[in-house]
């Protein structure tokens, strides 16, 4: 069964028609032009504008570094080194600014001058004074050493009898070296105060000490 719609102005007939594709040939207007800039860019071969900012940029630096150098002490190292800008000997200054000499023999000789220590040895059954200095005179107390001839309870030392032991040593054993080496450092009394041992236990302490009196 056919079905006929009368014509009206909403009505349309569909058509469908290909298009062709047209290809326009290339014209090649700037290859000219092109050629042109790049052997411009080549008329100095092996120059490249990157190479010509680097070289501006070290031509800058140069002249920076000589107007700095200029304005420079011209006895820079001097200042570093303790020296005076004014003159061309460098040295070295101690806290108080006053040039000192390094350390070499000379130097180290003189630090050892007035350094000697007195060593002195004493035995003692029961407690009792080590060593007693000139009159107001105070001891420095380099070093100490003991052995016992039996154990005892303990060995101390202090300034005077009624003093803070300084060291103490417990249950030492017979056969025994005990002591303490504070060299270059001491330990020191007061004016006119003895060095004393206390000893606990039968036994006998042979005694060494190096000390100073000042």
């Amino acid at each position: 069964m056919s079905r006929y719609v009368a014509p009206n102005k909403y009505s349309f007939k569909l058509i469908y028609r290909k298009k062709k594709i047209q290809t326009l040939p290339i014209v090649e207007q700037n290859s000219t032009a092109l050629t042109s800039h790049i052997q411009e860019e080549e008329i100095v071969p092996g120059i490249s504008d990157f190479d010509r900012r680097f070289f501006l940029k070290v031509l800058g630096g140069v002249g920076l570094g000589i107007v700095a150098t200029s304005l420079l002490p011209k006895k820079a190292d001097a200042l570093i080194m303790g020296g005076a800008p004014t003159s061309s000997v460098v040295g070295t200054k101690n806290a108080s600014n006053v040039r000192i000499n390094p350390a070499t023999e000379e130097t180290v000789a003189s630090l050892l001058t007035g350094q000697g220590v007195t060593k002195l040895s004493i035995s003692l059954s029961a407690s009792g004074n080590v060593r007693t200095p000139a009159s107001g005179k105070k001891l420095r107390v380099y070093a100490s050493r003991f052995s016992l001839t039996a154990d005892a309870a303990f060995v101390s030392f202090r300034f005077t009898s009624s003093g803070i032991d300084f060291e103490k040593y417990l249950s030492p054993k017979t056969g025994g070296l005990y002591g303490s080496n504070n060299h270059p450092n001491y330990i020191e009394g007061g004016v006119d105060e003895v060095l004393y041992s206390v000893i606990s236990g039968t036994t006998t302490v042979q005694i060494n000490i190096d000390y100073l009196e000042v």
